[in-house]
């Protein structure tokens, strides 16, 4: 009856930390970023997200939250419970016992994809169930920041191995690959999609031009409108490509948070070159449906000329809400078309958008 009872006491505080986090748009990438952490030791820019050390086990691994874990073994019930961190687990031959539910946006590994959709479902990425994870019998639990911080505490001081992940822009997603080869004995093969990766990215980047364009980053929920900043994924992106986000210089709405309140006046006065468009709504369709009705429906829109002429971009899902993990040069590409579509040719082309 008491372990009940704190079971749905943790799931009415993450039902709740859920909707201040999307009634403010602060604080989160969506479900696949940070949501309102306040953490001082966080990791600071240029620092791995996530570390191992130690040739051979026992292994230590410190977490984006500083934590560190010792694993004495190599796992052989892991359960990964966000859908970022599972793709690279999976692309590294990684097997998981259980997940949470993996949306139709997230851009899953082909060859793996009946596999992970067949997995037991612990709930949904922010709200998962303690239970469910517990009955696995997991002797390592990979969680993710922000949306599965509570519950991944209640599991360490169960006495489960967990660490946090927390995946957000290109260099997160390399430091990842090298630390799950590590604790996967698959040290050669991440490095052999670390190359991949990398190499994809400068290919990209070779191509920019000389002179650089200026974009906003919208963001788009069920309940608000604001602005990325440069720690999101498509802040990540735009960075990447040389791209000035207007909102760089910005404060954040909270502490660790990637987004800052919309001010469309300020939009109007530095004339961004486009406008970009990140969403967590029902599907990339609805988003656009709804940003377009947002467009016509507000005339102040109507003074930023992006928006006036046409130019705003509609960031899919699969790429910028979720971090495509394996994909993330496609999420580069996909914005280089986008605003470059002379150089690296039509999203059409490439991805029939």
């Amino acid at each position: 009856m008491i372990y009940m009872g704190l079971k749905k006491l943790l799931t009415c505080i993450m039902a709740v930390l859920l909707a201040v986090s999307i009634a403010g748009c602060s604080g989160t990438s969506g479900v696949g970023g940070l949501s309102n952490t306040k953490n001082k030791d966080k990791v600071k820019e240029n620092e791995a997200s996530i570390s191992v050390t130690g040739e051979n086990y026992p292994l230590t691994v410190k977490d984006y939250l500083k934590n560190d874990t010792v694993i004495d073994e190599k796992p052989e019930k892991t359960a990964v419970l966000s859908g970022t961190p599972l793709n690279i687990w999976y692309d590294l031959g990684g097997k998981s016992v259980c997940t949470s539910d993996v949306s139709e946006n997230v851009k899953i590994i082909p060859e793996y994809q009946e596999e992970i959709l067949k997995l037991p479902s612990i709930g949904a990425v922010y709200s998962i169930d303690m239970e469910a994870v517990i009955a696995q019998k997991p002797d390592l639990i990979i969680a993710q920041v922000g949306t599965q911080s509570i519950q991944a505490k209640k599991l360490a001081e169960m006495g489960f191995k967990v660490i946090q992940t927390h995946i957000r822009g290109y260099d997160d997603v390399i430091s990842t690959y090298k630390a799950f080869g590590k604790i996967l004995g698959e040290e050669v093969r991440a490095a052999e999609k670390i190359t991949a990766l990398s190499q994809g990215k400068e290919d990209l980047v070779a191509k920019l031009p000389a002179e650089n364009k200026s974009v906003v980053i919208l963001y788009l929920t069920s309940k608000a409108l604001s602005v990325k900043l440069d720690n999101s994924i498509a802040g990540d992106v735009a960075k990447i490509l040389r791209l000035k986000n207007i909102a760089s210089d910005l404060p954040p709405d909270t502490i660790g948070s990637e987004t800052t309140p919309l001010d469309i006046e300020y939009i109007v006065k530095k004339n961004p070159d486009y406008v970009l468009v990140t969403s967590m709504i029902a599907n990339n369709a609805a988003a656009q449906k709804t940003m377009e009705e947002n467009f016509a429906n507000s005339p102040a829109w109507k003074g930023v000329k992006a928006v006036a002429e046409g130019r705003v971009v509609y960031l899919p899902q699969e790429y910028y809400l979720y971090n495509s993990g394996p994909y993330y040069c496609e999420a580069i590409e996909y914005m280089a078309r986008s605003v470059y579509p002379e150089i690296y040719g039509k999203v059409s082309d490439r991805y029939g958008k």
